[in-house]
């Protein structure tokens, strides 16, 4: 059983969800909840797809410089996504990383 403080950060915790994504929260409560808005990462995966597919169509087109752009593009769209997605869910930078490191501990 939660006590009053818990109960109350709960409260919290429920109203900031409602107010930030109301189509989650009510997902939440009817038990059949979406992704939050936030976690929509499938533009930029649907980048690197195309981006994939154009340089492997100019491979087999024998388009050097359709292979370089389409890999260029799908490595930076695969970058983004998974930055925007650190940023997201609070995993803290490398530099961060290493400004906390003490001595030879892994980040």
């Amino acid at each position: 059983m939660l006590n009053s403080e818990e109960r109350r950060q709960l409260s919290a915790i429920e109203a900031w969800i409602a107010a930030d994504d109301p189509a989650f929260a009510a997902g939440l409560a009817s038990g059949r909840p979406r992704a939050p808005r936030r976690d929509r990462r499938w533009p930029l995966q649907m980048v690197v797809a195309l981006a994939v597919g154009f340089a492997l169509f100019s491979l087999v087109a024998g388009q050097p410089v359709g292979l370089v752009v389409g890999g260029v593009l799908a490595c930076a769209a695969a970058v983004a996504d998974q930055l925007r997605a650190r940023r997201r869910h609070g995993s803290p930078s490398i530099v961060d990383r290493l400004h906390r490191r003490d001595g030879f501990q892994p980040f």
